[in-house]
């Protein structure tokens, strides 16, 4: 016997897959956004990492390589940086954390924040290199060390977001 599932519960589902996705989406334009803190607005904390890496760790398969793709290039798009250098990094960080996904659950914050704080780093070098590579000039390293470490201290912050959300996604309706 077949059972079919009401609109609402159709809804519900789709709003729930597509749960990590939005995450990201809303931490790229907040990462947009300007805080009118002078000497702050070029520095932005990496919050798309931090939701990537909280995804990739806990449902990997809601949050595929489409997303990181789609997300790192609408934030390229609307922060101003090289058009696919964002996407790249949000895409090597979905491709390289989520098959260590068992390394890091069940561990304490602290555990994921130490294994931010190497993804951060190496992002933020990353990117430095790959622009100043398709921009042909070397740009100052503060900038993007300064958003590594920004990222790195409002890590569990989003963690802690993303953690309440992911419960969202076991509840039933």
């Amino acid at each position: 016997m077949i059972i079919e599932k009401t609109f609402r519960q159709k809804c519900d589902l789709a709003i729930r897959q597509t749960l990590p996705f939005l995450t990201a989406f809303v931490a790229a334009l907040l990462m947009a956004t300007q805080t009118h803190v002078p000497r702050l607005n070029p520095m932005m904390p990496m919050l798309t990492l931090g939701v990537v890496f909280f995804w990739a760790v806990h449902r990997p398969l809601l949050f595929g390589m489409g997303s990181a793709f789609l997300i790192g290039l609408m934030q390229d798009l609307i922060t101003g940086v090289p058009i696919g250098l964002g996407a790249l990094i949000l895409l090597l960080t979905r491709a390289g954390v989520a098959p260590q996904a068992r390394l890091f659950l069940g561990k304490p914050l602290v555990f994921h924040w130490w294994g931010f704080i190497l993804l951060a780093l190496a992002a933020a070098l990353l990117s430095w290199i790959l622009a100043a590579v398709i921009l042909g000039m070397i740009a100052p390293i503060g900038q993007v060390l300064m958003s590594a470490f920004l990222g790195v201290v409002v890590f569990p912050l989003t963690y802690g977001i993303c953690t309440l959300l992911e419960k969202l996604l076991v509840e039933e309706p």
